[in-house]
């Protein structure tokens, strides 16, 4: 209790504002005196890529780990025949899985999952969540694990990094070009997650990692590295 209560933040749906947050302060105020959170975070319901609300019976419940790890269509039908539907909320569920997830949901992994729900974060009551931009984000993190494999590759394996990140001042313009993108992006992630605008600060990180740094800057690099091979 004395380390974690009283806690800064509690994230919660907007649905459960009367029903679970505001019992929780009034508790926590007559059993301690305390409010137990300064700040809540109201995020977006999750629903399903047509808007509806995910329920069992409609086959439109997605399970994180499944996002994370993947699963065939016919693993997906099977886990509808492990509660106690009715054949016909059966048959229902069944249809829709083959139309949203025709060939089961690719393996995402968690970083491209946490990425996408912080982007789908708009501030609006509700996300409509399709599974083909979550898919996305896996490229993209693919995207930057590539990037950061080609930067250590032409560095070597004996680069030592300096001990401070000041500039050396034998810079090229290009170089002070993606410095200066760098810190602008840096700026605006950070001005994000001090808002809680997490659309912002994502929209930061995904711009300057695929149209700045890679598509413009790394493209450079490996250009004239392959004009030196000729």
């Amino acid at each position: 209790m004395s380390s974690f209560y009283p806690n800064s933040l509690l994230e919660t749906g907007w649905d459960i504002l009367f029903f679970w947050v505001a019992r929780m302060v009034m508790l926590g105020i007559k059993m301690t005196g305390k409010v137990p959170f300064n700040e809540v975070f109201c995020h977006s319901l999750v629903r399903d890529s047509d808007g509806r609300k995910m329920s069992k019976s409609l086959g439109n419940v997605i399970d994180p780990l499944d996002i994370i790890t993947g699963i065939s269509l016919d693993k997906l039908h099977a886990k509808l025949l492990l509660g106690n539907l009715d054949p016909k909320e059966v048959a229902q569920a069944t249809n829709y899985q083959k139309t949203a997830f025709p060939d089961g949901i690719p393996q995402c992994g968690s970083d491209a999952m946490h990425f996408a729900f912080c982007h789908y974060t708009t501030g609006g009551r509700d996300i409509n969540m399709d599974i083909k931009v979550v898919d996305g984000y896996r490229k993209f993190c693919n995207k930057m694990y590539q990037a950061t494999k080609f930067a250590l590759m032409r560095l070597g394996d004996g680069f030592i990094p300096r001990p401070d990140a000041g500039k050396t001042g034998k810079e090229s313009l290009v170089e002070l070009w993606i410095l200066h993108k760098f810190n602008k992006a840096a700026e605006g992630s950070n001005k994000g997650l001090e808002e809680r605008n997490f659309l912002l600060a994502t929209d930061e990180i995904y711009r300057y990692w695929l149209y700045e740094l890679c598509d413009i800057y790394i493209v450079r690099l490996l250009d004239l590295f392959l004009r030196i091979l000729k």
